[in-house]
């Protein structure tokens, strides 16, 4: 049959897909492509060409890509977002795409801070002096607003799912360590007209995020307020406290200081949250764990990864706090529920 240039998935393999998958991402976001669809839904081919300035064949190349990835559907002759991309908007600035290229730089240090034992992919691709992600984005504005857009599109279905399986009823005030843009606490205000919520974030970020709080007529019940999580106590008056996708960028030991903290400034009975990546108990997987702790430990910090959930367990005892209950969201993300003693 002789010699063929084809490239099947197991010659390919998954890190040359991954590359690919990533340059597709990135001139979507450059081109605007995401921002056009939201804005037109159904735009053809030929259409989208003219719009993004690039030949025909150019164009339907990046819509193969973005299609075939999930990122876009077609109907028809017309193109859309998929639904989870809606929220992202336009992300076709420079800060977007500084942010994207600066991450996927990083992430190729891996070897190397495994061998360092540190986020070296942060510390050579990233510009500040701040030790970890979060506090070099602070020292970037754009690029900082850029990544909770992003991480707000990216966890959309996740906060809704905390208020589905996850019953705060009993609970009237709720203390959110780490909650960012104030994705988690809307939806659990809205789900719990009863309770009342305050984000515990860096100054950077507590502005933006009262903003978005007022926008959406919730800042009777919502607020958020500066708070070192690492070197402040935490506030008082809360019976509960959530920590959403926060305690994974971490080492054990901070894990364990935050945790006691946050069982210091409950009262019995308060209600303790840990809505984490999931680890089998057995540390054999599932793949995104081994992946997002590639990211926390040469990008994120350092020295987090993505722990077990027996872990967390024995954490909460240490801390004065029972191990209640695990809930599952999917494959490969957990809520460990606890209760002070």
């Amino acid at each position: 049959m002789g010699n063929s240039n084809h490239l099947d998935d197991a010659t390919i393999g998954p890190h040359y897909k991954a590359h690919y998958q990533f340059q597709y991402l990135t001139a979507a976001f450059q081109f605007g492509l995401f921002d056009i669809l939201e804005k037109t839904p159904g735009i053809t081919l030929e259409e989208l060409s003219v719009r993004i300035g690039l030949a025909r064949r150019p164009t339907r190349i990046l819509l193969l890509g973005c299609t075939t990835m999930g990122l876009v559907w077609k109907e028809g002759d017309g193109y859309h977002n998929a639904p989870y991309i809606q929220p992202v908007g336009d992300l076709s600035d420079q800060p977007s795409a500084t942010y994207l290229h600066c991450i996927y730089r990083a992430a190729g240090w891996f070897c190397e801070s495994l061998k360092e034992d540190t986020n070296v992919g942060l510390q050579r691709e990233i510009p500040g002096t701040a030790p970890t992600l979060y506090g070099r984005l602070a020292e970037h504005p754009e690029l900082e607003s850029t990544f909770h857009t992003m991480m707000g599109a990216a966890s959309h279905p996740v906060p809704e799912g905390i208020a589905a399986k996850v019953d705060l009823s009993e609970y009237k005030y709720l203390l959110d360590i780490g909650g960012g843009a104030a994705l988690n606490a809307v939806h659990l205000a809205r789900s719990w007209p009863g309770l009342e919520i305050t984000i515990g974030d860096l100054s950077s970020v507590a502005p933006r995020a009262n903003e978005k709080i007022a926008e959406l007529g919730l800042a009777d019940r919502v607020r958020a307020v500066r708070l070192d999580a690492f070197h402040d106590e935490f506030p008082i008056g809360h019976d509960s406290v959530l920590f959403a996708h926060f305690l994974e960028i971490w080492s054990a030991d901070r894990i364990r200081g935050l945790l006691t903290k946050a069982s210091h400034a409950l009262p019995s009975g308060g209600g303790v949250f840990v809505m984490t990546h999931y680890q089998d108990d057995d540390e054999t997987g599932p793949e995104r764990a081994a992946y997002l702790s590639a990211y926390v430990h040469t990008v994120a910090s350092g020295e987090g990864m993505v722990y077990t959930a027996k872990e967390y367990e024995q954490w909460f005892s240490e801390a004065g706090i029972d191990p209640v209950k695990r809930v599952m969201f999917g494959p490969d993300t957990v809520v460990i529920c606890g209760r002070k003693r």
